[in-house]
């Protein structure tokens, strides 16, 4: 009987380690690439999904629900940040066979002055400055940041291994 749990406890545990350690934030830094307009320098900036893309299609969302929420998204062109608070409709990002497929974030700054519209496509962006002149427009290159292991995956990921070496250990001894 102590056999038994001891294995059916195991499995539980190396079942559900995967999906304990499976629900960080995931980070993307974004380049802003000018191809046309007077903002030569492009832009940078980032985003911040609450799980990782599920395949092979998936989305989130502004103020979306659990699992697919775009929790954080800031540009910076032209001296000018864009934020999720300055977006004029729900913003979301769209992933394909885990890749990420499109932006769709269209927000403006100071009564309108600024604007920028991200869409899908190539992953390009267009940016409009009505009252400086300023305008570009370009292409988004998207690289994910590494994810550093939370302590709690890795005391997770620790104890799977004892209990599966001390499971190992009475097997071959017995």
């Amino acid at each position: 009987m102590r056999r038994i749990l001891s294995v059916l406890f195991l499995t539980l545990g190396l079942v559900a380690a995967p999906a304990a350690a499976h629900a960080s934030p995931v980070t993307y830094d974004l380049s802003l690439v000018n191809i046309v307009g007077n903002v030569f320098a492009g832009g940078t900036g980032s985003f911040t999904i609450d799980d990782t893309p599920n395949f092979p299609v998936d989305a989130f969302f502004q103020n979306g629900a659990a699992g697919h929420d775009l929790t954080d998204l800031s540009m910076t062109i032209a001296g000018h940040t864009f934020t999720l608070a300055d977006s004029d409709s729900p913003a979301s990002v769209d992933f394909l066979l885990g890749q990420l497929a499109s932006i769709n974030y269209d927000g403006s700054l100071a009564n309108g002055r600024f604007q920028i519209t991200l869409n899908s496509g190539l992953l390009g962006y267009v940016y409009t400055d009505l009252r400086g002149g300023a305008f570009s427009t370009g292409q988004i290159f998207a690289t994910p940041v590494a994810a550093t292991p939370e302590p709690s995956s890795i005391l997770l990921l620790g104890t799977g291994a004892l209990g599966f070496a001390s499971f190992a250990k009475r097997k071959f001894l017995a």
